[in-house]
């Protein structure tokens, strides 16, 4: 009977390790297991492994994150309504969501700054002066957010952080050649919303351009003193107009230029836009001086998608193919001005038309 009993007993053990063996887990599960046992060398016809390309490509948005536009101003504001449909671009294409943030309230510039990078947007864009200042200082604090200045002459050291500009001194040096070989009254004028660096870029390219045809054509400058007025801009416009006889007006002022497109309607003579095309906005604009900034945003945020951002200050313009003039405009010029454009056009790439940066002047 006690050998029947341990017989069974034996039989009973067998079939328990039997029956572990066959439901015992696959070694990439066995978390106790060492490296050496926990998985099977690879055969040659084995994929790599793929997790260290993941690892690398962490950093890299994949659209599940928003892309953050911060702005000082108004959507209505042309200059932001073309940088908005560069950035539409981008969303479109990588399938992230663009966040538009008015920060209309420069006590509350820091937090906005912060609650972009803490919602995970990447990139975030800061629109001009205050609010880049700002996104330079918090960047250190998150390193894998790209930070990207927007129409500022910004140097930073900040791996995370990058500058753009784009220089409107060609399309300005070229809106003055047409002026000068379009007024009658030999007086035309310039209007700005303020006399500050990137207005500057506008009125003195213009003016060389003016001067490049002939040095005795006198150029006006007025500021509104307002990029968010068009009431005020029709009124510099129109003093302009009745108190210095010009006979044509290129103004950069956003949303105040706007008044002054009307302005120059009201009194009958024409105008040059700036930024985006503006001929749709009245007849009167017969040109505009292309300051293409979608195409800026559009491409500085392709990198961060593609994972080819670089940091630093950069300028676009005519050396990397934006645009300086709208075709529609170019059609309607008689064949010798077109020839002048091109030819003008031309001379800045191969340098007998030279854009000095240190001096701000065209020569």
């Amino acid at each position: 009977m006690k050998r029947s009993i341990s017989l069974l007993l034996c039989l009973a053990l067998l079939a328990g390790v039997f029956a572990g063996c066959a439901t015992a887990p696959a070694p990439s599960q066995a978390s106790q297991a060492p490296a050496s046992e926990a998985a099977p060398a690879p055969s040659e016809d084995a994929a790599p492994a793929e997790e260290p390309a993941a690892q690398a490509e962490a950093s890299v948005p994949t659209g599940d994150k928003p892309i953050a536009l911060l702005i000082p101003s108004p959507v209505g504001d042309p200059f932001i309504a073309l940088c908005v449909k560069g950035l539409e671009k981008l969303s479109a294409e990588t399938g992230a969501e663009l966040k538009i943030i008015e920060t209309l309230d420069k006590a509350e510039y820091e937090d906005q700054v912060r609650a972009m990078a803490e919602l995970g947007a990447n990139p975030v864009y800061c629109m001009w002066g205050d609010l880049s200042e700002l996104a330079v200082k918090v960047a250190p604090e998150y390193p894998d957010t790209k930070f990207i200045l927007a129409d500022v002459y910004m140097k930073t050291n900040e791996p995370n952080v990058s500058s753009i500009s784009v220089d409107p001194y060609a399309s300005s040096f070229i809106a003055g050649y047409l002026a000068a070989n379009t007024t009658e009254a030999k007086k035309v004028g310039f209007i700005a919303h303020a006399d500050r660096p990137v207005s500057r870029r506008y009125r003195d390219g213009f003016i060389a351009g003016v001067h490049h045809v002939d040095e005795n054509i006198p150029v006006e400058v007025a500021y509104v003193g307002n990029d968010q007025d068009p009431v005020k801009g029709q009124e510099v416009a129109k003093l302009m107009i009745q108190n210095n006889g010009v006979d044509l007006i290129f103004q950069s002022a956003s949303r105040s230029g706007l008044g002054v497109i009307a302005g120059c309607a009201d009194q009958g003579i024409k105008c040059i836009g700036s930024d985006d095309y503006q001929g749709d906005v009245d007849p009167c604009v017969f040109w505009s001086a292309l300051k293409p900034f979608d195409e800026a945003l559009y491409v500085e945020g392709k990198s961060v998608f593609d994972g080819t951002y670089e940091s630093g200050d950069k300028a676009y313009g005519l050396a990397q193919g934006l645009p300086m003039y709208d075709q529609r405009d170019f059609d309607k010029l008689p064949k010798e001005l077109q020839d002048g454009v091109l030819e003008i056009v031309e001379g800045i790439k191969n340098g007998t038309i030279q854009v000095t940066e240190d001096e701000n002047v065209v020569k």
